[in-house]
């Protein structure tokens, strides 16, 4: 049992790691943009924000449900956040939900 612990605790790490490296991933790449970006470029920031904030939806969703469920999978707990990114990044490749279109015109109106 110590040595599923420790696997958690190591995961917890990362995970906790990954999540603040992909907000500033995305903090970043919006705040990179200039007069010499691209329209490809600058949409691909703005994918990358509507990303992660659908990814952030799908975790208070899925912790609301995980709450009153009593048998939780030890797989999801461990490796649900790079679930949800991907289907973050799915939804927004499927047209998202608007954010990144609306983000894209106004910084191309700036």
């Amino acid at each position: 049992m110590s040595s599923i612990y420790d696997v958690s605790s190591i995961y917890d790490t990362y995970s906790q790691s990954m999540q603040s490296t992909s907000g500033a991933s995305a903090q970043s790449a919006l705040s990179a943009v200039n007069e010499n970006t691209t329209d490809e470029e600058l949409m691909d920031a703005c994918k990358g924000f509507e990303s992660y904030f659908v990814q952030k939806i799908i975790e208070k969703a899925r912790k609301m449900v995980e709450s009153d469920e009593e048998d939780k999978d030890e797989y999801l707990e461990m490796f649900g956040d790079t679930l949800n990114q991907a289907y973050a990044d799915k939804i927004v490749e499927g047209g998202g939900i608007g954010i990144a279109q609306q983000l894209y015109d106004s910084m191309k109106r700036d």
